[in-house]
C-alpha cells in the first residue's frame, strides 16, 4: 500500500512539475510584447463605454419620470442592476468567444511546427502537457475577467446588487472560460491544422449557444400549441345552439415540455439566472425566461406536472379564440401562463439553473481533457483493448 501511495504521489508531483514547466514557457511567449496589454486596455475600455451608456440611459429615464411628476425612490438600485446586467452579459459573450480562441491552437500549432514529438519526448507527461497548455492559454482570459472587478464594483455606488451576486456572476464567467477553453484544446488535439481546429471549435460554440437556445424555443413552441386549455363561448340557444353562452373548457392531451438539460451547457442562460436573483421583481423578463426553462414559476411555485397548463395568449376572442381563466396571475415569457392554484410556497427560482450549468461544464471539461490527453499521447497508454504480443499467452 505504501509503495502504491508513493507511486501515486510521485505521479502527481510529476504532473504538477510538467504543468508548471509548460505553463511557464507558454506564458512567457504570450505575455511578451504589447499585444496582451493592448487587448486588456481595449477590453476594459469596451466595458467602461457600455457602463457609461447604461448610466446615461437610466439617467434620462429618471429625468423623464420627474418631468411627468413621478418619482422612483428605488431608481439608484435600478441603475446598479442595469449596469450589473449589462456587464455580466457582455463579459459572458466575450468569454465565450475569447476562451476558445486562446486554446484552439495550443496543440495544432505544435503539430504544424513539428515540435509535438520533441515535446512528447521530454520527461513531461502527456497530462502535464495538456493541462499546462490549457492553464497558460486560459491565464490571459482569467486576467481579463479579474481586471473587470474594479469596474463591476461601481454597482455598489448605486446599490441594488449584493456582493454574493457579483461572486455568482464571476463564478459563471470562470466556469465558462474553463469549459470553452477545454472545448478548444480538444478540437486542437483532433486536427492537424489550426484553421480546421478554429472552424470546428466555433461551430461547436454556436451549436452550444445559439443552437441549443433555438432548439429549446422551437420545441417549447411546438408543445405549447398542443397543450392548451381552451375556453370558448358556446353559441346561445336562440342562435341555433344548445348552450347559454357560458364558457366551456376543452382540454387537450398534455405533452411534456423540453428538457432543461438541453441548456445546461449554455452560459447565457446561467447569466440570466444570476440576473434573476438580483432583480427585485420576480416577474421580470429574466425570471420569466428561467421559469420557462426550469419549469419553476417566478418567485415561488412550480409548473405541475411539467406541462404548459394554459394558452400563451390570454384574453377574449369573439371568434372563438383562447381566454385565460380568472385565476391566472401571470404570463411566462416563453409561452405559458401561471395559475394561482399551482403556486406552492416551498419553491423558489433563485439559483436553480447556474449551479447545474457549472457542474455540467466542469464534468464536460474533465472528459474533454481526458480525451485530449489520449489523442496527444503518441503511445496510446490509456488504450483499453491492447493487442497482445506474440509472447503473451491467453489467460
Amino acid at each position: 500500500m505504501r509503495v502504491r501511495l508513493r507511486a501515486v504521489g510521485t505521479g502527481i508531483a510529476a504532473v504538477g512539475t510538467g504543468i508548471a514547466a509548460v505553463g511557464t514557457k507558454e506564458l512567457r511567449g504570450r505575455m511578451r510584447g504589447p499585444r496582451s496589454f493592448v487587448a486588456l486596455t481595449f477590453y476594459l475600455a469596451l466595458l467602461a463605454a457600455f457602463t457609461v451608456m447604461i448610466y446615461l440611459l437610466q439617467e434620462q429615464s429618471a429625468a423623464s419620470q420627474m418631468a411627468f411628476g413621478g418619482g422612483n425612490p428605488y431608481m439608484a438600485g435600478q441603475v446598479g442592476q442595469a449596469v450589473f446586467t449589462t456587464l455580466l452579459l457582455l463579459q459572458v459573450l466575450l468569454v465565450v468567444f475569447l476562451a476558445p480562441a486562446a486554446t484552439t491552437g495550443a496543440i495544432s500549432l505544435e503539430r504544424e511546427k513539428q515540435t509535438l514529438d520533441l515535446l512528447a519526448a521530454t520527461p513531461v507527461s502527456t497530462l502535464g502537457i495538456v493541462l499546462g497548455k490549457l492553464a497558460s492559454s486560459l491565464a490571459f482570459v482569467v486576467v481579463l475577467i479579474l481586471a473587470s472587478i474594479p469596474l463591476t464594483a461601481v454597482v455598489f455606488v448605486f446599490g441594488g446588487v449584493a456582493p454574493e451576486d457579483i461572486l455568482r456572476g464571476y463564478l459563471v464567467l470562470l466556469v465558462t472560460a474553463v469549459g470553452f477553453g477545454s472545448l478548444g484544446i480538444f478540437f486542437s488535439s483532433i486536427t492537424r491544422r489550426t484553421q480546421s481546429a478554429t472552424f470546428l471549435t466555433y461551430l461547436a460554440v454556436l451549436a452550444l449557444t445559439v443552437g441549443t437556445a433555438f432548439t429549446w424555443y422551437f420545441w417549447n413552441q411546438m408543445t405549447s400549441q398542443q397543450t392548451t386549455q381552451v375556453m370558448r363561448l358556446e353559441p346561445p340557444a336562440n342562435d341555433g345552439g344548445s348552450g347559454s353562452g357560458a364558457p366551456a373548457v376543452t382540454e387537450q392531451p398534455a405533452v411534456v415540455r423540453p428538457p432543461e438539460a438541453l441548456l445546461w451547457l449554455n452560459p447565457i442562460f446561467a447569466a440570466v439566472d444570476v440576473i434573476c436573483g438580483v432583480d427585485v421583481n420576480p416577474y421580470s423578463t429574466t425570471c420569466q425566461v428561467i421559469a420557462g426553462v426550469t419549469g419553476r414559476l417566478p418567485g415561488n411555485g412550480t409548473i405541475q406536472p411539467a406541462v404548459e397548463p394554459f394558452s400563451s395568449k390570454p384574453g377574449f376572442d369573439t371568434l372563438g379564440g383562447a381566454i385565460a381563466p380568472p385565476e391566472v396571475v401571470g404570463q411566462g415569457a416563453w409561452g405559458f401562463a401561471i395559475a394561482a392554484d399551482q403556486v406552492p410556497a416551498d419553491a423558489s427560482t433563485r439559483d436553480t439553473f447556474w449551479p447545474r450549468m457549472a457542474a455540467a461544464w466542469l464534468l464536460a471539461s474533465i472528459v474533454l481533457v481526458v480525451l485530449s490527453v489520449q489523442l496527444v499521447s503518441p503511445t496510446r497508454r490509456w488504450r483499453i483493448f491492447r493487442r497482445r504480443s506474440r509472447g503473451e499467452s491467453a489467460p
